[in-house]
């Protein structure tokens, strides 16, 4: 998460170093394209650095496209788990929930004690894990990394 990400409407947040370079950044973006000139740009900057919050350093933002862009973004929703991890779990628990059930009734009516379900079910969970794992720990921070950088993107105005 970048400075800037973390201002939100709170103006009473204290803002640091780092958040005022930060700002200093977005007012050069702003001379860069072209919505102030170098002596508006000195004079914001003045402000910012002088500030020791947001509310203090907004007055030098309010009117800059730029800073309404990360104001109004908003944070990227957390990736639940994908329809097809869950639909591949309810499409492997039905031959499996089939064959359990039709041992649980050979084994409460002929006393079969072999588990032969567990060879049906060892293949599906030989498969089903290892996606579920590569899923949870490769794609879906992949997939966040993706969305955050989308995000600044969008917030940096480029």
């Amino acid at each position: 998460m970048t400075s800037l990400e973390r201002f939100g409407g709170d103006s009473e947040m204290r803002i640091g170093n780092a958040e005022r370079d930060a700002l200093a950044d977005l007012l050069r973006t702003s001379v860069d394209q072209g919505f102030l000139d170098l002596d508006e740009y000195e004079k914001r900057v003045d402000v910012v650095m002088a500030a020791k919050t947001v509310g203090e350093a907004a007055p030098a933002l309010a009117d800059l496209p730029a800073y309404h862009r990360i104001l109004d973004a908003d944070e990227p929703e957390k990736l639940g788990t994908p329809e097809w991890v869950k639909w591949m779990w309810v499409g492997f628990s039905i031959p499996i929930g089939i064959c359990v059930s039709i041992w649980l009734i050979i084994f409460l009516l002929a006393d079969a004690t072999y588990p032969w379900p567990l060879w049906v079910a060892a293949p599906f969970f030989g498969v089903g894990v290892p996606l579920t794992v590569a899923e949870r720990f490769i794609q879906r921070p992949a997939a966040a990394r993706k969305r955050r950088e989308e995000l600044r993107r969008k917030r940096m105005g480029r």
